[in-house]
């Protein structure tokens, strides 16, 4: 089987590596035009540790952490201008966990949670103040009940999409906080 390094150019791509016994074998790095494309890591031609992904503009795309050919830990995606746009936690290459999606200005804007691959538990979505705009719940992929939207001052959205009145809404609240 091949040993040693491998250098591979194809027009303008070009892919550097270690072959160990004819597999990929460490750290292998894709260009494109000179500009880093990838940055991959292999034991014995599988995905192997941490990997990274470039925009065209040079950015990071992804961070994505491997496990035996799988995606395996938090994976972070991130816009062309770098900020975080989506962070998500997979387990054996499925989506298992926390999975939060981001403003340009860093305040969440989505957090939900998966179990083995499908949306399991709370859903949650914010408005750009930090506000909750809608709120449901999952079981096993399927969305148990329409679940509840909100005004960007937080006030509860009647059947008709309207926020509830002002007066109502602190009622609501005041007989909660009574009750407690």
């Amino acid at each position: 089987m091949a040993n040693g390094n491998l250098d591979l150019t194809r027009g303008d791509s070009r892919l550097q590596g270690t072959l160990q016994d004819g597999a990929l074998d460490g750290p292998v790095r894709i260009q494109e035009a000179g500009r880093p494309q990838a940055q991959l890591s292999y034991a014995n031609g599988v995905l192997q540790g941490p990997s990274i992904l470039y925009h065209p503009n040079g950015q990071v795309s992804a961070q994505l952490p491997y496990a035996d050919g799988r995606l395996h830990g938090v994976a972070q995606y991130f816009a062309a201008e770098g900020w975080l746009q989506r962070k998500v936690t997979y387990s054996q290459g499925l989506m298992h966990g926390e999975a939060s999606s981001y403003y340009p200005d860093g305040s969440l804007a989505e957090l939900e949670l998966y179990r083995d691959g499908v949306r399991d538990g709370l859903y949650q979505r914010f408005h750009g103040n930090g506000q909750m705009a809608h709120r449901s719940r999952y079981v096993n992929g399927k969305m148990l009940d329409e679940g509840q939207g909100f005004a960007e001052d937080g006030r509860p959205l009647d059947e008709g999409g309207k926020p509830i009145s002002r007066l109502r809404w602190w009622w609501r609240r005041w007989q909660e906080s009574a009750e407690a």
